[in-house]
C-alpha cells in the first residue's frame, strides 16, 4: 500500500502545474480505485492538490513573486478537460461567451457550454456551476472561433440588448476577420445576427 501511494503521488507531482485531472487518470497504474480516492483525499487535506468538484482535482500553480499563492484553473480549463475525458465538443455560450469576448466584465456564477454530449451540471467547490447543455451539431460547425462565440453571446443578449459600447467592442473584434472568412460562417447565424454583423463590412 505504501508503494502504491508513492506511485500515485509521484504521478501527481510529475504533472505540469495547473493540470486538471480525474481519479480515472491513474488507471494505468492498475491500483484499486478506492485506494486512489483515499490518496487523493489525503493529498487534498495536505493542500498538495485542490478538489474542484466531485471527482475533479487540480495540481495547482503557485504564484510566489507577487504573493498570490495558489491559482485556480479557469472555468474553460476545467470544462475542456472534462470534454477531453468524455470525448465531446463544447462551446462557451451566454454570459460566459460575452465575458470571454470582452462584452462584459462580469463573470457569471453559472457558466454554460453547449455540447454534443449529454446535458449535465458540475457543482464546483465555490458554489458556482459549469453546465453542459446538449445542442445540435450545427452549433459546432463554425470555422472561426470568434464568430462562434460572438453568435452565442449576441443570441443571449438579444437584438435590443446591445449597448453602443458593446457595438464598439464588436467592431474591434471583427477588424481582423476578413469578409471572405466571415462568409464561411454566415449561414450558421440567425438572420438578425447575420444582418447586424454584415453592417460592419459596409
Amino acid at each position: 500500500m505504501q508503494n502504491e501511494t508513492k506511485q500515485i503521488m509521484s504521478s501527481i507531482q510529475s504533472m505540469e502545474r495547473g493540470t486538471v485531472f480525474f481519479p480515472s487518470d491513474f488507471a494505468y497504474l492498475a491500483i484499486n480505485s478506492k485506494l486512489v480516492l483515499k490518496v487523493l483525499e489525503r493529498a487534498t487535506r495536505a493542500q498538495i492538490i485542490l478538489r474542484l468538484a466531485m471527482g475533479i482535482y487540480c495540481y495547482p500553480k503557485v504564484e510566489e513573486k507577487y504573493g498570490l499563492g495558489v491559482l485556480y484553473p479557469s472555468y474553460e480549463e476545467i470544462a475542456q478537460r472534462i470534454a477531453q475525458r468524455d470525448n465531446i465538443k463544447i462551446v462557451p455560450t451566454g454570459a460566459y461567451a460575452q465575458n470571454l469576448l470582452g462584452l462584459t466584465t462580469q463573470v457569471p456564477m453559472n457558466v454554460v457550454f453547449l455540447t454534443d454530449g449529454r446535458t449535465k451540471t458540475i457543482k464546483l467547490f465555490n458554489g458556482h456551476t459549469i453546465r453542459f447543455s446538449h445542442a445540435a451539431q450545427k452549433n459546432f460547425a463554425f470555422k472561426c472561433k470568434t464568430l462562434m462565440l460572438l453568435t452565442f453571446a449576441l443570441k443571449d443578449m438579444g437584438q435590443d440588448g446591445i449597448t453602443d459600447e458593446q457595438t464598439q467592442r464588436v467592431r474591434s473584434l471583427l477588424v481582423n476577420i476578413p469578409l471572405e472568412q466571415l462568409k464561411l460562417d454566415l449561414h450558421l447565424m440567425p438572420d438578425w445576427i447575420r444582418n447586424y454583423i454584415l453592417k460592419f463590412y459596409e
